[in-house]
C-alpha cells in the first residue's frame, strides 16, 4: 500500500517524497526516510519528515496521513495540488475533512509554524495563515 500512495503522490506531481516511518518499518523505493520510534506522535513525526525538506526546492508539502489512506485517493490528490498550486493558500484541503487526519497541502511559507503549532493541530496554521478548501 505504501509503495502505491508514493507512486500516486509522484504521479499527482511530487518531487521529493518523505515517508515517516517507525524504525523497523521497511522504506518504499526511491523516497526520503525519517525514522520516528514507534507509536510516535503526530507532532513528532511530522517534523521529523518536514525537516527532511528543509533542503530542498519544494515549494509545497503534501501531508498523507496513513491511517484510512487508500490507493482509491490518488485522483482526489491529483485535486488537491492543481488546489494547491492555483490558490496558493498556506493550507489546502478538502472541505468537511478532518485537517488533522486527512490529506492536506501546505505551502512553504507556512512550514515554520507547522512545525511550530503543530501541538495544536494543522487547523490552528490553517486559522493563523488561512486555507483554501476544495469541494
Amino acid at each position: 500500500l505504501l509503495q502505491s500512495l508514493v507512486d500516486g503522490a509522484r504521479a499527482a506531481g511530487a518531487h521529493t517524497v518523505v515517508v515517516v516511518l517507525p524504525r523497523e518499518a521497511p522504506a518504499p523505493a526511491e523516497v526520503r526516510v525519517a525514522r520516528v520510534a514507534a507509536g510516535a506522535s503526530t507532532i513528532n513525526a511530522l517534523r521529523s519528515g518536514m525537516a527532511l525538506l528543509t533542503n530542498t526546492t519544494a515549494r509545497l508539502a503534501l501531508i498523507w496521513p496513513l491511517d484510512g489512506a487508500e490507493v482509491d485517493d490518488v485522483p482526489r490528490i491529483a485535486a488537491l495540488v492543481e488546489a494547491a498550486r492555483r490558490e496558493g493558500a498556506a493550507v489546502t484541503a478538502f472541505a468537511h475533512d478532518d485537517l488533522d487526519a486527512s490529506p492536506v497541502i501546505v505551502a512553504r511559507d507556512a512550514w515554520l509554524e507547522l512545525v511550530t503549532l503543530g501541538e495544536q493541530g494543522i487547523g490552528a496554521v490553517a486559522a493563523r495563515r488561512g486555507s483554501y478548501l476544495v469541494p
